[in-house]
């Protein structure tokens, strides 16, 4: 699924984890939780979900809904490929990520 998608790079000093955020381009949650990964410095790559064709969209949430059990909110923020964030609480995000 990764290899199907353009993911936009972002480069930051602090490295601690593989970062992949799913997010909405319109979405001001979405905004603010790569703001705060940008504003602490660090490294992540993101996609906007809504600029993907359905088909994507559709087997994106499938992957995702499948492998961590969660329903499908943004940001979606997948941690090292092992665990997620769903939603931005800047206080769990900081707790994990800092």
């Amino acid at each position: 699924m990764k290899q199907d998608l353009t993911f936009i790079n972002e480069k930051g000093s602090r490295c601690n984890h593989d970062l992949t955020v799913y997010a909405l381009s319109t979405c001001g949650f979405c905004k603010k939780a790569i703001k705060f990964l940008k504003d602490n410095s660090i490294k992540f790559k993101y996609v906007y979900f809504d600029d993907l064709d359905s088909d994507l969209q559709n087997k994106i949430e499938e992957t995702l809904k499948d492998k961590f059990d969660k329903r499908i909110a943004f940001p979606f923020l997948v941690i090292d490929d092992k665990r997620c964030l769903v939603g931005f609480n800047q206080e769990e995000w900081e707790e994990k990520l800092l």
